[in-house]
């Protein structure tokens, strides 16, 4: 390389970041973004139109550009042949986009968005990594994985599966260290010395889930006196709002984009298992009752709740096993087991780690 190559790639500071449609794989990647813009880097988002996945990453302002691609059907079918068209154009518009941002390198964390940037990045000689979230990885992780600068792991069971790998954990947003309990007490308008559950991650396929713990949370809450913050996701919000209407202290929500408000207000979480969730819960030290959404690929909420399974602090529930009767023993074990717990730091932060091997290999 020579000197007036070497000037002109140290200035710089583009770092594409390849995100799939959902919270899953967008809020890792904002994560590591907000690192690396911490760092002097200016991280760029390719993302699938999910609408869902665009209002997340309009909310945390970072640059980013649509791709119209999604999930690859499981069966050969008319869909499979529009999958792999719009793979195809996905495929030309990396090509455009990266040659006229001329990155430093691309991240991935996951789906099937990575596919084209990635294969594109590779072509263009430049250099890629992979964070993959959950105990099984997905299978566009796998496949890129055999190209991969480096793979960071969020659990170790990954290593029997992906080669040269870091065991990292999954990036959480840093907002969730440092947010006010008192500033959120008030937010919210909740009272301090009120037992407090929150109740999150149904937003699909999740009628049962949402159903059942709202049943039982307005029984517990006219009986004890808790509050309760469910967040429904947009398919159950009208039904479950319609339920609580009468309760005060039975508050609804479709979305939440600031949920650290949310996390350092409840004494228990009960919620789904992907991996961002799991290393929240981790970090943030909260009881916890999972509920692994049971159509995930290769079980894998399953395999991530196992992994932080604690007898006093987190109960794993099936859903297929979920009742009003085992919810309610579930709560009432934990709350026994359990005093207070306010959002604090337990282990240093996944994205540290991460973004410091990333800049390391990009200097070499």
């Amino acid at each position: 390389m020579t000197q007036f190559n070497k000037e002109k790639s140290m200035k710089n500071k583009t770092i594409i970041i390849a995100v799939s449609g959902t919270g899953g794989h967008i809020y890792p990647g904002i994560a590591l973004a907000e690192e690396l813009k911490n760092k002097g880097y200016d991280p760029v988002f390719f993302i699938s139109n999910n609408s869902i996945s665009l209002d997340i990453l309009k909310y945390s302002q970072f640059r980013y550009i649509q791709f119209n691609i999604s999930g690859m059907p499981r069966k050969i079918s008319f869909a499979f042949l529009i999958f792999l068209i719009k793979m195809g154009f996905s495929f030309l518009k990396a090509l455009k986009q990266i040659i006229k941002l001329n990155p430093i390198a691309t991240i991935g964390t996951g789906g099937y968005m990575t596919i084209p940037v990635f294969l594109t990045a590779k072509i263009l000689n430049k250099k890629t990594f992979i964070h993959e979230q959950n105990a099984i990885p997905g299978k566009a992780t796998t496949l890129l994985n055999k190209i991969a600068n480096k793979t960071f792991i969020s659990f170790s069971s990954s290593k029997k599966i992906l080669k040269n790998t870091i065991i990292s954990g999954c990036p959480i947003r840093k907002d969730l260290l440092t947010v006010s309990k008192e500033k959120a007490l008030l937010e919210l308008k909740l009272k301090s010395e009120v037992f407090t559950i929150l109740v999150f991650g149904g937003s699909l396929g999740a009628t049962k889930f949402n159903e059942i713990i709202c049943k039982v949370l307005l029984d517990l809450h006219i009986k004890n006196k808790f509050q309760v913050l469910h967040i429904t996701g947009s398919k159950n919000y009208i039904k479950i709002q319609e339920k609580a209407k009468n309760n005060s202290d039975y508050r609804v929500f479709d979305y939440m984009h600031n949920i650290a408000n949310a996390y350092i207000t409840s004494n228990i979480v009960i919620c789904r298992s992907g991996a961002s969730t799991i290393f929240e819960l981790k970090v943030l030290d909260k009881p916890a009752i999972l509920v692994p959404y049971p159509y995930a690929t290769n079980n894998h909420q399953y395999l991530n709740a196992k992994e932080i399974e604690k007898s006093d602090k987190v109960i794993i529930i099936e859903e297929k096993n979920l009742t009003e009767e085992n919810l309610n023993k579930a709560i009432y074990r934990i709350k026994r087991n359990t005093s207070n717990n306010t959002a604090k730091g337990t282990i240093k932060l996944p994205q540290d780690l991460i973004i410091k091997e990333i800049i390391k290999c990009i200097k070499s």
